[in-house]
């Protein structure tokens, strides 16, 4: 769940790593023999509605079918990504749900961990985040506060189509709203040469103490950013253009406040400290040759979201007030920039219902960057956009804008919405064949619960 940050005495860290690592291959539908890890075809309810499409000057054009079902997540929470075999992975809450052919059917990855005093329709559920790493390799952790504050990481390696779970013990106490960023290597962690690693992060009170894996199991390094930061001297550093395709999959989301880079590294630009508001730099990157964070000086300013695609060009999104958002590209590192104003069409909303409430992930070979947007009208009712933009050129174009869903309702995005339905955060995923992923809300988002059975939750949407 997604908390405002407070400033308050560090908790403690725990210092010891529990593993217990087990596999499951997966098949056909039904249940899948395992220990520790069983992907199940799950019942789930799957219905088809279609809503408007605009063109780039926002006048209605038609509409767009999609695949709309519950998938997993929990009271608040929605979390799509997508692999380059087109699966799309749903992790926003306990466990880790997937499809394989665009929403028809969806399997669910349970796994042998303590009593989850029933989550879904007694309690809120936990809370997960995942990231997809070169090849269709997942990676995930999930968090659950009723189970005696559980942290499990998960890894999915597509080689072998196998999943590893591993109890998590390094890490603050309530463990809330975990983020996890994949990066390419090289990196030296505790002495050993890596070619990847990963850093996850969480808590209520503060998010700036990360521990780093270098598998998705052994998350036993801690990771103290801002106390890393105060200790480097600032280097001048360019972004590099390198070519990867994997850099169009391991896109994290925006919480995690870092930028994978495609030719190796990791940026990180959320560096101010949670408790002490401390921030020593504006940017910092992921020393190499320690796994320290080290400022760094950019030959750009960066202000919103950024990712870095295939081609090695990076994209950014940040709004303008609450009125709109501003989509720039650039194609030498961030020294040039050109950029496209993203507007919501007449009847859809004119106000960012939050500051940051949006997200793009950007595609290389498909040459287009998507950005999904929740906008409230003058009634507080929430409108999910997704604009679709042209980056084969230098600079992008909009091409389109989907509304996704009946904008009938008002949210809440945090705890304090005691008597609202919550929509925490906006996630998208873009798949290999130009379909689209995205998470929303509305009044037909009806998910009962055994205290509530007029529930509402976000829902997965996949463009037919």
């Amino acid at each position: 769940m997604r908390h405002r940050r407070t400033a308050a005495t560090f908790a403690s860290l725990a210092v010891a790593l529990g593993s217990a690592t087990a596999f499951a291959t997966i098949g056909g539908p039904g249940p899948v023999p395992s220990t520790g890890a069983t992907p199940t075809l799950v019942t789930e309810k799957v219905r088809v509605s279609s809503y408007p499409v605009y063109d780039a000057r926002g006048r209605k054009t038609g509409t767009a079918s999609w695949r709309i079902s519950p998938a997993g997540g929990n009271c608040c929470e929605t979390y799509v990504a997508a692999t380059p075999t087109g699966r799309i992975v749903e992790a926003g809450g306990t466990y880790p749900w997937y499809t394989d052919d665009q929403g028809k059917h969806w399997y669910e990855v349970k796994f042998d961990v303590p009593d989850q005093n029933d989550n879904g329709p007694t309690v809120a559920g936990g809370e997960g985040a995942t990231v997809v790493g070169p090849g269709g390799d997942i990676y995930g952790v999930t968090w659950d506060a009723y189970s005696g504050d559980h942290l499990q990481a998960y890894r999915y390696t597509a080689q072998t189509r196998t999943w590893a779970v591993s109890e998590v013990v390094m890490k603050s106490p309530f463990y809330d709203r975990p983020w996890l960023t994949y990066a390419k290597g090289p990196f030296t962690l505790n002495g050993t040469k890596l070619d990847h690693l990963l850093d996850v992060t969480g808590g209520g009170i503060t998010k700036d103490v990360d521990t780093l894996s270098p598998d998705g199991q052994d998350y036993s390094t801690p990771s103290y950013v801002v106390n890393d930061e105060k200790a480097s001297t600032a280097v001048k550093f360019t972004i590099p253009v390198v070519r990867n395709p994997a850099a169009d999959w391991w896109q994290p989301h925006p919480g995690t406040g870092t930028i994978p880079l495609s030719g190796g590294g990791l940026l990180r630009i959320a560096n101010t400290d949670d408790v002490t508001g401390a921030n020593p730099c504006k940017v910092a990157r992921l020393d190499p040759a320690t796994s320290k964070w080290q400022c760094v000086t950019l030959p750009t300013h960066l202000q919103g979201i950024v990712r870095q695609d295939s081609r090695g060009y990076l994209t950014e999104v940040y709004r303008n007030g609450t009125t709109s958002l501003t989509l720039a590209t650039s194609r030498d590192g961030g020294v040039h920039w050109s950029t496209t104003t993203l507007t919501p069409p007449p009847g859809t909303g004119t106000t960012l219902e939050t500051p940051d409430l949006f997200n793009v992930i950007a595609n290389g070979k498909l040459q287009q960057a998507v950005v999904t947007a929740r906008w409230d009208d003058s009634a507080n009712h929430g409108h999910d956009l997704v604009f679709r933009v042209d980056t084969s050129k230098a600079q992008p174009k909009l091409m389109r804008t989907y509304a996704v869903g009946k904008g009938d309702i008002e949210t809440g995005n945090n705890v304090a919405s005691v008597t609202m339905p919550r929509f925490d955060y906006e996630t998208i995923a873009l798949l290999p064949n130009g379909k689209i992923a995205v998470t929303f809300d509305d009044s037909t988002c009806l998910q009962p619960s055994t205290r509530d059975p007029n529930h509402d939750s976000p829902e997965v949407a996949i463009l037919v």
